[in-house]
């Protein structure tokens, strides 16, 4: 019997991209905190006319755990959020 809290993943090479309402299934998360996180940069994104879909990819790497490594969930905000406007100045 499978896990009820594992994450099932559609194949990247498949389904490139999902949707926010996938996202948030996938995630347990509500559709609002998706948004959230994509406006805040903490979840990259592309807008192909009125649709906002997020890499497959980028999500696989960051919730598949694939190694034993403790710092695996490090680094998790994506390379937007980490602009001087979103609050993090440079050294």
């Amino acid at each position: 019997m499978e896990n009820p809290t594992s994450i099932v993943l559609p194949d990247p090479t498949e389904r490139p991209t999902l949707t926010v309402d996938a996202v948030a299934e996938i995630l347990g998360l509500d559709r609002k905190t998706v948004y959230s996180a994509i406006n805040s940069g903490e979840l990259p994104s592309l807008r192909v006319g009125r649709r906002i879909l997020v890499p497959t990819s980028w999500l696989a790497a960051r919730i598949t755990p694939d190694s034993d490594d403790d710092d695996q969930f490090t680094g998790l905000r994506s390379p937007r959020s980490q602009h001087p406007a979103q609050g993090e100045l440079p050294l």
